[in-house]
């Protein structure tokens, strides 16, 4: 994921118009985040996530197959990675624990969304400050002779 200067100004170079900031934003103030989530992805490295599937199938949603999404590996992901299956079977009482755990905000026993960019996300701040951040860190670099 693109969370600094570096990452905008390689893939502007690779060619890209533009790049997402899903994982830098999803760490602003404006986003509507639970702090025990906040403060799980200031202390994720970036090898701290994985790609599965296991919390949209605690939550019933169903994506074609294939589509998985990437979570912070935790207890939650611990106990159901690898055994979606038996997942599957125990929905009907791990559904309702999952989506508890989620209302009260258990950065432990639910899917916390995040990707492999937290390993450069050091704060949580206002996002016009992360983007306007990022842009001049890109253009100091792509400024630089080559």
């Amino acid at each position: 994921g693109i969370a600094d200067g570096r990452g905008l100004a390689a893939s502007i170079l690779l060619g890209a118009d533009g790049v997402m900031l899903g994982t830098r934003l999803w760490a602003s103030t404006e986003a509507l985040v639970a702090p025990a989530h906040h403060a799980a992805i200031l202390e994720t490295p970036g090898d701290g996530t994985l790609r599965t599937e296991v919390a949209d199938i605690a939550r019933q949603i169903a994506w074609p197959p294939g589509f998985t999404a990437r979570i912070r590996q935790n207890a939650f992901t611990d106990r159901w990675h690898g055994h979606e299956a038996a997942l599957r079977a125990a929905v009907a009482t791990e559904g309702p624990k999952y989506r508890q755990a989620f209302a009260a905000g258990d950065a432990q026993n639910t899917g916390v969304w995040f990707g492999e960019a937290a390993g450069l996300i050091d704060a949580i701040e206002p996002a016009g400050q992360i983007v306007a951040r990022i842009t001049a860190e890109a253009r100091a670099l792509l400024a630089r002779p080559v």
